[in-house]
């Protein structure tokens, strides 16, 4: 399938989903609702058609289970009362989206759309199903790409190749999992510069309230400064491996292509205020 190409870039070639990545049926798009509570309780890069496919109740059951002990009144009864407050409105929220997402569940599987688990075994009920879309997505044999237009902000590599239809959401997930495994921990960093020590460390992991990341947990805690917390990410991002070398060494484009995406995603960033990302090799 050809991308569209904004004027003055290149035409990318497909990408070929194996036979194991190959989506289900098609599952009609989401409302807000669905989509907003998906957020709340796995976050929004789990935000795709396929993974909202492919949802299992035991998995919304598992996300909820884990939101709710970071979010409960009763861990912070000895905090300020506005901390209180604002946790006994997060909990709500959480159970709200608990409910949500299991009556959507509910009405999909009613609805008679196998999860992916099944859906390779399944016989074929319509004859368009290769060739159906939704809105905002469409499905061929490269599985659930993007087709609207790229959204009005700035982007970094992996998320701009996806607005462009170069790649599935899956694919996206995949690389940013790829590079997260690359990169030292913060918590070791700060410790080999003389910020953290072992018993803050600790402190700082065994914290069951929001936030969830190392850097805001630190500086929810006062353990780091946010000019601490910003050099320390910064310099574990030099550290990592770049994202747009997994999709070229895996084969999903070849490097002109790559070369060619990255022009036009600096020429789109460059109307935004930032600096221009330079090379994909460090993007």
């Amino acid at each position: 399938m050809a991308v569209t190409s904004s004027p003055g870039s290149t035409v990318v070639r497909k990408y070929h989903m194996t036979e194991k990545e190959r989506p289900g049926p098609v599952l009609a798009t989401p409302d807000a609702n669905v989509l907003k509570a998906c957020r709340t309780l796995f976050g929004a890069e789990a935000v795709s058609p396929a993974f909202l496919l492919s949802l299992k109740p035991n998995a919304i059951k598992t996300a909820f289970r884990k939101k709710a002990k970071e979010t409960h009144p009763d861990l912070f009864t000895a905090q300020d009362p506005r901390v209180q407050k604002r946790q006994s409105e997060l909990f709500r929220v959480v159970n709200e989206a608990y409910d949500i997402m299991r009556s959507y569940c509910e009405r999909r599987d009613r609805a008679g759309v196998p999860t992916r688990a099944h859906a390779r075994t399944a016989p074929a009920r319509s004859p368009h199903r290769a060739g159906s879309a939704t809105k905002s997505f469409r499905v061929a044999e490269a599985g659930w790409l993007y087709r609207g237009v790229v959204p009005e902000h700035r982007h970094e590599i992996g998320r701009y190749l996806y607005y462009r239809g170069c790649i599935p959401y899956h694919v996206l997930l995949k690389a940013l999992v790829w590079q997260m495994r690359q990169r030292p921990a913060l918590g070791i960093i700060a410790k080999s510069w003389g910020w953290l020590d072992d018993r803050r460390i600790s402190s700082i992991l065994e914290f069951q309230g929001m936030p969830r990341l190392f850097g805001q947990r630190a500086l929810h805690l006062g353990l780091l400064s946010s000019y601490q917390a910003r050099i320390l990410v910064a310099y574990q991002r030099t550290l990592q491996k770049k994202l747009g070398q997994y999709f070229v060494d895996r084969g999903y484009l070849l490097r002109d292509e790559m070369e060619q995406l990255v022009a036009d995603l600096n020429r789109h960033n460059a109307r935004f205020p930032y600096a221009a990302v330079t090379d994909w090799r460090s993007s």
